[in-house]
Formats: C-alpha cells, structure tokens, sequence
C-alpha cells in the first residue's frame, strides 16, 4: 500500500449546536475516499476539519504527518467548494493564467485546463460558462499547484451526466498520478465510484455494514493504476508581481 497522505483519529466537529464525527480512518496516496450522507448530516464541516480551515472539537488530523490547521505551511492542499469562485468579465484563460502567477511551481494553464477538458472554452468570458464548465474551473484552479491531496464538496451537485462524466475522468487520472481525493457527496451511486466510503448520519457516525470495520469505510474495487501525469517537477521559485 502507498503511503498514507490523509489520517484522521476520533474526529469530531461542531455543526451547529451539535457535533458529527467520531472519525478514524486512514487515506493513501492515489486513492479516492468518499463521505457519503444526506443534506445536513455535516459533511461539509468534516471536510473543512479535514481540510484544515477548521479546528476540531476533538481528535486529530494529520496531512503527510503535519496538522493542517496549526501548520498548513508547505502542503500542496488544493479544495473546491460548492460556492464556486466569480470572475467577472474574465475568459477562462486569463483566470488560469492569474492564479498560475502567484503558485509555486504549478503546471502550466494548458496543462490544468486540459486536464478538465476545458480546452475549448480557453477564450470564453466566465458570464457564458455552464455551471459545469465553471465547476470545472474551479477544479482547473485547484489543480494547478500539482496537489498532494484534493478536496471537494459535492463536486457533482446539479450537473449533467456529461459533466459527471469528465469531472470523474479527471479525479481518476490525478488519482493515477499519486493524488489523494476526498469529496463529498449525497448520492450513494456516486459514492460507489470511490475506493472506499465514510457514511456520515446526523450526529453520529454510522456503519454503513456489517464487515465495514470501525471506521465505517466500505472497500469497493479500485480500478488499474494508470500512467502517472504530473509533468517533472522545475525548481521552485517565487512567484513575480506585476504593475498593475
């Protein structure tokens, strides 16, 4: 097995005036791990904890063996949300090609939208994307620093079966490439996709089977393990400003 890139014990956050958690499970490299429940039961805040934009009631996270809340420094930690980013009179090139100025070493705009298949829609302004290729976007965006881990909340939400489609085309070629996904969703047919799946009910943490283990991760079959794509890493170096 690849080395462990996400690990959290006893994880518990508050959602409102109650807490969802009790979490404890192990996330390799390269592998695609799903928190399946309802609209509510408190995915999102688990995924935030998780992600390190917040701390937790209790238990720990740790991220390639750092706490991502106290030390997010030097982790290539990319998210996307359900709100998604607004760029206003922007194309989707010149959107790339400013966040890629002010990342580390990142891949190049080509590269990032290629891999979202959104190629095509290079010179559309944000105005005229379908909230697909805008969800598409902001997982181009996400992509460009050559994540070590993604996270996504409910990255499907509302979309076509075509959209569908090629967001997880994408997730599993990252996947191939060593990077670890974790997304949320509410649709047990999705979730199947995954390699394994968190079942998150109300306040509590529930075993979604019989022979799921403490951790209530149902195992499914992963899929052959593809050539990697990240491009070979360049020197890292500062990114440049520009007069405005």
């Amino acid at each position: 097995m690849s080395g462990i890139v996400v690990e959290a014990r006893g994880l518990r956050v508050r959602c409102g005036a109650r807490t969802v958690g009790d979490f404890s499970f192990a996330v390799p490299e390269g592998e695609v791990y799903a928190l399946l429940g309802h609209q509510g039961s408190g995915k999102t805040p688990l995924l935030e904890a998780l992600a390190g934009l917040r701390r937790p009631c209790r238990g720990t996270v740790r991220i390639l063996g750092a706490d991502p809340y106290a030390a997010r420094e030097g982790l290539r930690i990319g998210t996307v949300w359900r709100d998604e980013g607004l760029f206003p009179g922007l194309t989707v090139s010149e959107i790339v090609e400013g966040r890629h100025r002010w990342t580390l070493d990142p891949l190049t705009a080509e590269e990032a939208l290629a891999l979202t298949g959104l190629e095509r829609a290079a010179g559309v302004r944000f105005e005229r994307l379908t909230p697909g290729q805008r969800r598409r976007l902001d997982l181009s965006l996400a992509l460009l620093d050559r994540s070590d881990v993604l996270f996504l909340d409910e990255p499907t939400s509302g979309l076509d079966s075509g959209t569908i489609h090629q967001i997880w085309a994408t997730l599993r070629r990252i996947a191939a490439a060593g990077t670890t996904v974790l997304l949320t969703t509410r649709d047990a047919a999705e979730a199947r996709r995954a390699d394994r799946i968190g079942v998150v009910d109300r306040a509590r943490n529930v075993q979604p089977t019989a022979d799921a283990g403490p951790t209530g991760m149902i195992p499914t079959r992963r899929p052959p393990t593809a050539t990697r794509f990240w491009p070979p890493m360049t020197t890292a170096h500062p990114p440049t400003s520009k007069a405005v």
